[in-house]
């Protein structure tokens, strides 16, 4: 054997000992066994898929419907009162008109006087001032008197749906109808007003004279 061949013989022999070195170098491919990874959890899927916000929620809406339920209840109660106070309003501002109207009376228009007395009356007092006879406007013409009626205070005393009570304090001047240079004459009385509200309008059913306590 040569030396020439000796050296191919050697160097067939490193280059076949250098690629089993780098064939052991090489990382080994790792086989796909079928099985998929498993998926990372995604925390607001949690629970049963209910997200995290969902109780904060719910707290949220029965606050709304507490407050809700509580502002409808504040506006029924206060629009009770409102109602309460615009009828006590009524009352007393029909009971003051009506007051005036049956303590005025001019001897020169008896009869349209009393026609304005039965506007404002109901019951028995309205069928009382319709009874007025011949006799009793003949009366009233005769006296020569104007009568004019002021109601310087007055309070509801009792309210219901349909009646009420007003206490008023009365001021009638008479003037004298034939001197017309005569003071007149001024009266001061104190009444008890029985209301009743008739189709929608409230009208005297009674109205009485009562004491003033000076004590």
């Amino acid at each position: 054997m040569t030396a020439e061949m000796t050296a191919e013989m050697t160097a067939q022999s490193e280059d076949e000992s250098m690629k089993d070195a780098v064939v052991d170098q090489e990382p080994a491919v790792q086989e796909d066994d079928g099985v998929a990874e498993a998926p990372v959890e995604d925390p607001v899927r949690r629970s049963r898929g209910v997200p995290r916000w969902w109780p904060a929620a719910v707290v949220v809406v029965a606050l709304l419907v507490l407050v809700a339920g509580s502002v409808s209840w504040w506006r029924a109660d206060h629009d009770s009162d409102r109602a309460l106070a615009q009828t006590r309003d009524a009352v007393l501002i029909a009971a003051t008109s009506h007051i005036e109207t049956l303590n005025s009376l001019d001897y020169e228009h008896v009869d349209a006087g009393l026609k304005a007395w039965g506007a404002v009356t109901t019951g028995t007092l309205h069928d009382q001032l319709g009874q007025v006879t011949a006799d009793q406007r003949k009366l009233l013409e005769d006296q020569k008197k104007i009568s004019t009626g002021k109601v310087v205070d007055a309070a509801v005393f009792s309210l219901s749906d349909d009646t009420a009570t007003v206490l008023a304090s009365v001021e009638v001047t008479v003037r004298d109808g034939l001197d017309k240079t005569a003071a007149p004459t001024v009266k001061r009385n104190r009444f008890k007003a029985d209301l009743v509200d008739v189709h929608g309008r409230w009208l005297v059913e009674s109205l009485q004279q009562v004491a003033v306590d000076i004590s």
